[in-house]
């Protein structure tokens, strides 16, 4: 008797997630070995391989290459550029369709409506690369927040026929005309307001004693002391206001981290594989914050990852640099789009 084949499970793989997990910038090489990882726990598995439309623009420059080669091979899929909701929602529609296992360590918050699946145990598993250990994968359940309780906007559009779009259907836009804005109605002047001068104050001065009986001091009308402004007040307005912000590295999002003529000036002076000279200025929970001199005075804000500070890479970048430390770094990649370079431990 052949032994019993294992249950064929197929799995959507966030890309982008993945590849950004514990970094700034995506790598394409830590996405192939967690994928490889989770294929040496389920041989079974079918993998499908999602990646953001911005993925080939965010990911380093010595990797573009190999990511264009993996989206022509089929091993890497991107959404249709315009689609509705981006790659989450193109992710979630394979497996809904499949009903396949997302792995990601995304919860999807504005889908769960749309895809109350998720919800249910076994079709969302996480992973986190384990210092000394290598990738552990666990099935987790979407974390609800703010926007669990909203679905994505409806669009007020519909495609030929009167069908409305679905989350993951692309949308090609058309030009059209403007209709002329309407000009607001003139305003009704208003009629002018009469202003009622208030009488001045009259304080009769005393009348001397020997004055006759019919003449009477003359009356003057006493004038209010001006009010001053407290003195408090008046410093308090013109005091400066100091406003205190984490280190530059630290800041989310897709904002830029240093300033555009510093950066370039330290993206013509080291090349890829450079060595660079930094201090040690922050942490986070994946990493450290280098920051590195410039001419004139000017620095720029480089990033470590945890991953980059030893082989094998220590549990926390706390274990191998301290604040202040000046140490010797390697350039391996910069991001253009947020100006800010990742380094790793000479």
């Amino acid at each position: 008797m052949s032994p019993a084949k294992s249950p064929r499970v197929r799995v959507v793989v966030d890309g982008s997630n993945f590849a950004t997990e514990g970094r700034t910038i995506p790598s394409l090489v830590q996405l192939d070995e967690a994928v490889r990882a989770f294929l040496e726990e389920n041989p079974a598995a079918e993998i499908i391989v999602v990646a953001d439309a911005s993925f080939a623009h965010r990911v380093a420059a010595n990797e573009r290459a190999r990511f264009k080669e993996s989206e022509l091979a089929g091993e890497i899929v991107t959404p249709p550029a315009g689609a509705v909701g981006r790659g989450d929602a193109f992710i979630l529609k394979i497996a809904d369709r499949i009903n396949g296992v997302v792995l990601s360590n995304d919860s999807f918050q504005e889908f769960h409506d749309e895809y109350p699946w998720l919800f249910e145990v076994g079709r969302l598993i996480g992973g986190k690369p384990v210092p000394g250990v290598g990738w552990v994968f666990t099935p987790r359940l979407p974390v609800r927040g703010a926007k669990s309780s909203r679905t994505a906007k409806k669009l007020a559009v519909a495609l030929p026929g009167g069908v409305l779009p679905t989350i993951g259907t692309t949308l090609t836009p058309i030009k059209s005309v403007k209709a002329p804005a309407k000009k607001a109605p003139a305003k009704a002047a208003k009629a002018p307001t009469k202003t009622v001068k208030k009488p001045a104050r009259v304080v009769a001065e005393p009348v001397a004693k020997k004055a006759p009986a019919h003449k009477s001091a003359p009356v003057k009308a006493a004038k209010a002391p001006a009010k001053k402004a407290p003195a408090k007040k008046a410093a308090l307005a013109h005091a400066p206001v100091v406003v205190t912000e984490p280190a530059v590295a630290l800041r989310r999002g897709r904002h830029p981290v240093n300033p555009e003529a510093d950066f370039t000036l330290f993206r013509t002076t080291y090349k890829i594989g450079a060595r660079v000279e930094g201090e040690v200025t922050a942490f986070a929970s994946h990493g450290a914050v280098i920051k590195v001199a410039m001419r004139n005075d000017h620095h720029v804000e480089c990033y470590a990852p945890t991953t980059s500070l030893g082989s094998p890479p220590p549990a926390r970048a706390r274990d191998v640099l301290k604040r202040g430390d000046r140490r010797t770094f390697r350039l391996v990649t910069v991001d253009v789009d947020r100006r800010i370079a990742e380094l790793a431990l000479a």
